[in-house]
């Protein structure tokens, strides 16, 4: 059984956090200390990490340290820890953290191209790992390298790559694009894959031939909820694959109707009800509001319920009994919504968007501060 895991991205920074960097930082190590303690857990073989373990190719000492620590435990206990460098992690440069550090017990896939396979003896029985780490003409006919060589046992592929047609498909050539045609062709039991940061099973004719098991704490948005590794078992031909959550906190984006509140008080209250303390939100505000929002007081009324709130304003004032209150006066505010009314009925759909956000914006400043314009 191997523990397969890829982006971990230790060490890589979050400054829009602010004062909480630090801990969303601490978390990454934490997930990554859980996947050490499932390997040891479930007895696996093999720890097998297919690219960006770190978030840069020079993360700090500290971070370098606590890698050689955390990779040791699984050394001292017989797991072998097997890493192939990624696209955050590059050694393409000769400061990387591959080039420069040592990682005991640990099998680096670094070469360009795969020239010959890594054997390795398993529970008694012969393992062969194909994997390169990608660097600029050198690896140019690299995935032509694992192709399946002659030999009996488990043959274990690693890449760090795109899959065209993916939905994350975005190509660029360090992203060493694929296809699944091709990836059959090479004839390896499994592929261990890494670079998308969402869980996906490859399989052909109900045979898995790889799995992305995405990033196991999510990086950023668009990684939302549960995160996963994988614990694969592997025979000869055939590959069976468990999920299993490994995420520290959750990122979640939510949608919240505001239709019905008649102040901001009345918002903090449906917003501070979502909230947890262990969640990175972000929460897109609609519906009809009949006063203007102030985001900035909105978010340090409720920010102490989240772990992190940010918000994205989608509310709607055009049709609010406020908007049609102030339109009839003959003040500099009535004369401004009756204008981006006209503009609004004018505007493209792209267009009403950008009008909408300004108008939320100018009217909150009508609402609070000039209440006594004429």
């Amino acid at each position: 059984m191997i523990l397969h895991t890829a982006d971990i991205h230790l060490d890589a920074p979050f400054p829009s956090l602010g004062e909480k960097e630090g801990a969303r930082r601490e978390d990454f190590f934490k997930t990554f200390d859980r996947l050490l303690t499932l390997a040891i857990k479930n007895e696996v073989h093999l720890f097998v990490v297919a690219g960006d373990l770190f978030d840069s190719p020079r993360p700090t000492a500290a971070a370098v340290s606590r890698v050689q620590a955390g990779l040791k435990r699984l050394a001292d206990r017989g797991i072998v820890p097997v890493l192939l460098p990624g696209t955050h992690d590059s050694v393409a440069t000769s400061d990387s953290v591959y080039r420069k550090s040592d990682f005991p017990g640990a099998i680096l896939l670094d070469a360009p191209v795969v020239h010959e396979p890594v054997p390795l003896t398993v529970a008694g029985q012969p393992v062969f790992l194909y994997g390169f780490a990608y660097r600029n003409f050198l690896s140019d006919e690299a995935l032509g390298s694992l192709v399946r060589r002659d030999g009996e046992g488990i043959h274990l592929g690693l890449l760090h790559g795109s899959r065209q047609g993916s939905p994350e498909w975005d190509y660029r050539k360090k992203d060493v694009p694929f296809t699944l045609p091709l990836l059959k062709k090479w004839g390896l039991d499994y592929v261990a894959l890494g670079h998308y940061h969402n869980f996906e099973l490859l399989e052909d004719d109900g045979r898995v031939l790889a799995s992305y098991p995405g990033s196991p704490e999510g990086k950023r948005f668009r990684e939302s909820g549960s995160r996963y590794c994988a614990l694969v078992t592997l025979e000869p031909g055939c590959a069976r694959v468990e999920k299993v959550a490994t995420n520290t906190r959750v990122l979640e984006e939510r949608t919240l109707d505001l239709s019905g509140c008649e102040d901001q008080r009345q918002a903090a209250e449906a917003i501070r009800a979502e909230g947890a303390e262990d969640l990175l939100l972000r929460l897109t505000l609609s519906g009809i509001v009949e006063a203007p929002l102030d985001l900035t007081a909105l978010h340090a009324w409720c920010a102490d319920e989240f772990f992190h709130l940010e918000f994205q304003d989608q509310t709607r004032l055009f049709d609010s009994d406020f908007a049609r209150r102030i339109e009839t006066e003959e003040t500099v505010r009535g004369l401004f919504v009756r204008r981006a009314r006209t503009a609004m009925e004018q505007a493209s759909p792209a267009q009403r968007a950008l009008a909408e956000a300004a108008f939320r914006e100018v009217l909150v400043r009508f609402r609070y501060f000039g209440e006594e314009a004429s």
